[in-house]
């Protein structure tokens, strides 16, 4: 009796405690898979199995904390995955997609720490086709608006919303000594974005910089370094490399968004310019108009059209060569929600490369297409990509 007397006391006391923290943790997925065609692989046709085409498979934790006084601890914890083989995505990371710990104050904003998505990802991407319907990213992801690369080492700073503004801010350190290869800045990135929503209306823009983000002498800062060699860290700026690593890779990237009646209609514009450690560099300018219409509850009909237009200047090999490639690229889609966690969906792009559209063989150039992620450049100019799938979230 004395017992049972005791252990109601110690019940009792820690009780308000309880109450008090009210803490929950959430667990939650996706999965995304299907089938895809390809009409140009390198020459040949391919039929193969997708995995996370429209939406990259993932599960993960969530959680938040009461402190009091408007704060609270957060935390997120996100992996990602292939269904097609149940290998890890993001080069193998136990949570590859996220792994980050903060605090936020009420109607002021959250500050925290970990592996995050930078600021274009957050406040700007949804202005692009390639944040909207990953199918449309563009070429190479050379802006990264479909996250092909993620932050390490980063602080960020999120506002809460205030008269319809949003700001992001993010420093991702190198994590290296000021005297060890170049330094403080080799391997470190910094970023900012901001938007504006009202009503229908929504715009915004950012800016990121990566420096020295494929190193070879310190592959544990910002980004993966050289030594990722999935691409899931830094592919995008891998496109138009041909001999020399990236000295420096910046994005500017703007973009807005308006509501009318079942449709969304959006336009974005990003730059990409890559400063390479042989002396040459890269430039991307992608236009991007993409609109969606709601044709019934369950039925959303996407359309994307991006131009691309872009400069490579004092190429390796070539006694200085200078380049004018182009590409024009045209995406539908079809998505068709069977429930509330689980939709359908088709998706058909076709590039075409023009202008100086090229990729290094040997010592020549020919002209190429190559819709990201379809599986491999096209030995042409044109490329077709028609693929279909079902995604479900828990």
């Amino acid at each position: 009796m004395k017992k049972a007397l005791f252990a109601a006391a110690g019940l009792l006391s820690v009780a308000p405690v309880v109450a008090q923290a009210q803490s929950s943790v959430t667990l939650y997925g996706l999965v995304d898979a299907g089938i895809g065609y390809v009409n140009n692989i390198k020459g040949g046709s391919a039929v193969q199995a997708t995995s996370g085409r429209l939406s990259g498979s993932r599960w993960g934790f969530k959680g938040n904390e009461d402190l009091g006084g408007g704060l609270s601890a957060v935390f997120t914890l996100e992996g990602g995955f292939k269904p097609n083989d149940g290998t890890a995505a993001q080069g193998g990371r136990l949570f590859g997609r996220s792994a980050f710990v903060g605090i936020a104050k009420s109607g002021v904003g959250t500050v925290t720490f970990g592996r995050q998505y930078e600021p274009l990802a957050d406040l700007v991407a949804q202005y692009a086709g390639s944040g909207i319907w990953s199918p449309s990213t563009h070429v190479g992801d050379n802006d990264n608006l479909n996250q092909t690369f993620r932050i390490n080492n980063a602080v960020k700073f999120r506002s809460d919303t205030v008269a319809g503004f949003t700001v992001d801010g993010m420093y991702a350190f190198s994590n290296q000594a000021s005297g060890t290869g170049t330094g403080f800045g080799n391997n470190r990135a910094w970023g900012i974005a901001a938007n504006y929503v009202n009503g229908p209306l929504s715009f915004g823009g950012g800016y990121v910089l990566l420096d020295h983000p494929n190193t070879t002498t310190n592959t544990g800062g910002a980004i993966g370094g050289a030594s990722s060699t999935t691409g899931d860290d830094y592919s995008g700026a891998f496109f138009y490399n041909l001999d020399g690593g990236v000295a420096r890779q910046q994005i500017a990237v703007a973009g807005a968004n308006y509501k009318i009646g079942k449709a969304i209609a959006g336009f974005a514009f990003s730059h990409t310019q890559l400063d390479y450690t042989d002396g040459s560099s890269r430039k991307f300018n992608n236009y991007d108009a993409n609109l969606r219409y709601s044709l019934t509850p369950a039925t959303t009909l996407i359309g994307i059209y991006t131009f691309t237009d872009g400069r490579a200047n004092n190429l390796p090999g070539t006694g200085g060569a200078s380049l004018k490639p182009k590409w024009h690229q045209f995406t539908l889609g079809v998505d068709y929600a069977l429930s509330k966690r689980t939709d359908v969906y088709v998706s058909g792009t076709y590039q075409l490369a023009a202008g100086d559209a090229s990729t290094r063989v040997g010592s020549a150039y020919s002209r190429i297409a190559s819709i990201a992620y379809a599986g491999g450049a096209s030995s042409t100019n044109r490329q077709v990509d028609v693929f279909t799938g079902i995604r479900t979230k828990f």
